[in-house]
């Protein structure tokens, strides 16, 4: 195996693992919008102020996950 081979096998990767990334900070966020919209969840109820607590982290992670996918996407084609 060239060195071509084995760089062009580390892009196709990386822009896997960064779509990866994408595709699951979109899940978090979609999440955290049912959360805030619905505060119970079978037979858990959750109180307004662990709702929006919950879902505020899981907005940010969400949208940590879509920056470092396209970060590394960005990387990648360089």
């Amino acid at each position: 195996m060239s060195n071509d081979d084995r760089s062009r096998k580390g892009t196709n990767w990386q822009r896997i693992r960064a779509m990866q990334h994408i595709g699951m900070g979109a899940v978090y966020i979609i999440i955290a919008c049912l959360l805030f919209w619905v505060k119970t969840f079978g037979s858990i109820s959750l109180s307004n102020g662990v709702a929006y607590a919950l879902g505020s982290l899981l907005l940010l992670y969400g949208a940590f996950r879509i920056w470092r996918g396209f970060r590394d996407l960005k990387n990648g084609e360089q």
